[in-house]
């Protein structure tokens, strides 16, 4: 299974490329016991999920107000992709380019 880290509105930052609804928001079986790793994905979601501001159902990119969040959030994700690389070298993750406006 091909798997790919990829920051995006309401979905979990890892997942499996052609992941039903259910399997968008959880974390993949294979990193459920690495601790560190899901830390990082849960302070990098949240971090990005505040650049939006959600109104009566659509959400808004205010990030450009917060420099210092995009900066934590690029920080972060090349932690996880390094921590990815050192860790789980077997998997076939697809890490998606982080755009941060």
């Amino acid at each position: 299974m091909t798997y790919e880290l990829c920051l995006e509105y309401g979905t979990y930052p890892l997942r499996p490329v052609d992941a039903w609804a259910d399997e968008i928001n959880t974390a993949p079986a294979f990193i459920t016991e690495d601790k560190k790793l899901l830390e990082l994905l849960e302070e990098v979601n949240t971090l990005f999920h505040e650049l939006f501001l959600t109104i009566e159902c659509s959400f808004h990119y205010i990030g450009h107000d917060f420099p210092e969040k995009r900066a934590k959030i690029t920080q972060i994700y090349h932690v996880i992709i390094e921590h990815l690389s050192i860790h789980y070298p077997d998997y076939d993750i697809k890490i998606e380019s982080l755009l941060m406006g």
